[in-house]
């Protein structure tokens, strides 16, 4: 069996935030993958955006509970007609072979929401799964944000009920009072390319480099950070953190105050920023290597939102992850065995220092990473990566 594993290609409904540029590249793959008899694709989550989409814009900040409520089959109908050509490619794969599509946290309503789901699987007949694990190769796909606090599920104890990601919350909150309040004020590349700037904590220097280049009036960095600290005072924001950080949560009160509190807390976003940027450990690759090496095993508590059911996974060779949007290969040596795990990086554009240095600027890219696992009988498994990489050599910031 040969399959093919794709993460992160957030194919959207041309929303500001709709950045899939690659739709001829994605369907001649797909073509070209569906002339194999024995083939599958696993889409190892955020396949669509729906967190970023006009149909999640059109209801408001409600909450996370609602929103999963109302929405409906719409915002996949809309993705479709903005990306027909990929999705007839995924179609006319499913005529003969199976897609499996893992849930990522830009896409969790498919699970949440049995309307937008019944509407996908109409559409692409894909089945819709938490993670994936495949029983011959011994191979797991999962999303990764289960393993991200800012992107997981808690648990509330005391009311024995969920707690939804802080970060479905940040994104939607500075969708309506961040981008929409600058979007009048600066060029539409600036609200576009924020989210997409990589290592995140990287984003304060993009920031600056953008108030530089278009000399623009406005400072939009502290208007980035004070809405972000706006945006922890909030109700949403400080309950997360109570459950989440206790202690944490003490201390967020004397930054986030009404009284003062803002440009301290200005101040301590900023060094707090700069202290993790020193951090250069891929979380995602040491869950991964305790996994192949049995220290850990994905339990409910990864999936609290995702899975409610016992998990049987007694033996891996193999992870698969993606959400960080950035790829790689590494091989896991444990007790005589080559493991790997791989990371599916993302079809979405990246921001980065050119050269990792500030002072030549950013650049915006692309990688179009796959991922081709073959598996024989004997159980040998076979490993071939793809990337290609797009970029305009003159369009730097």
């Amino acid at each position: 069996m040969k399959r093919l594993f794709l993460s992160d290609l957030h194919i959207g409904d041309g929303s500001a935030k709709d950045d899939f540029e690659f739709d001829a590249e994605l369907a001649n793959l797909i073509y070209d993958f569906s002339q194999h008899s024995d083939a599958e694709i696993i889409l190892v989550g955020d396949g669509i955006e729906i967190l970023e989409s006009h149909a999640v814009k059109s209801l408001g900040l409600i909450s996370f509970e609602e929103l999963g409520e109302k929405l409906d089959e719409s915002v996949i109908d809309d993705i479709a007609k903005r990306h027909p050509v990929v999705f007839k490619a995924f179609r006319d794969f499913s005529k003969n072979h199976k897609i499996h599509y893992v849930v990522g946290n830009h896409d969790y309503y498919l699970l949440s929401n049995k309307a937008i789901q019944e509407r996908l699987c109409e559409l692409l007949n894909v089945e819709i799964v938490p993670f994936y694990y495949d029983q011959d190769t011994k191979i797991l796909a999962i999303h990764g944000n289960q393993f991200d606090i800012i992107n997981k599920f808690g648990y509330d104890k005391k009311n024995q009920m969920l707690v939804p990601p802080l970060g479905d919350y940040i994104s939607r909150y500075m969708m309506f009072h961040f981008d929409e309040h600058v979007r009048s004020l600066v060029p539409a590349e600036i609200t576009r390319d924020y989210d997409n700037v990589r290592p995140i904590l990287d984003v304060f220097h993009w920031f600056d480099r953008a108030v530089e280049v278009y000399d623009l009036g406005v400072d939009i960095l502290e208007l980035w950070v004070s809405t972000f600290l706006q945006m922890m005072r909030t109700a949403e924001a400080r309950f997360w953190m109570k459950k989440n950080f206790p202690i944490m949560h003490c201390f967020s009160k004397i930054f986030l105050n009404k009284m003062g509190g803002m440009s301290l807390g200005s101040f301590l976003v900023r060094s707090t920023m700069t202290l993790r940027n020193l951090r250069k450990t891929d979380y995602l690759y040491k869950t991964a290597k305790n996994m192949l090496r049995g220290k850990k095993k994905l339990t409910r508590q990864d999936l609290l939102g995702y899975c409610d059911k016992e998990i049987q996974i007694d033996e891996l060779n193999g992870v698969v992850f993606g959400h960080i949007h950035h790829n790689c290969l590494r091989i896991v040596p444990h007790n005589g065995q080559n493991k790997f795990y791989i990371n599916c990086g993302s079809w979405r554009p990246v921001v980065e220092k050119v050269n990792g240095k500030r002072k030549y600027g950013f650049q915006r890219k692309a990688e179009l990473f796959y991922a081709i696992i073959v598996g024989d009988s004997d159980g040998d498994i076979e490993i071939i990566t793809s990337v290609t990489n797009k970029m305009n050599r003159d369009k730097t910031l």
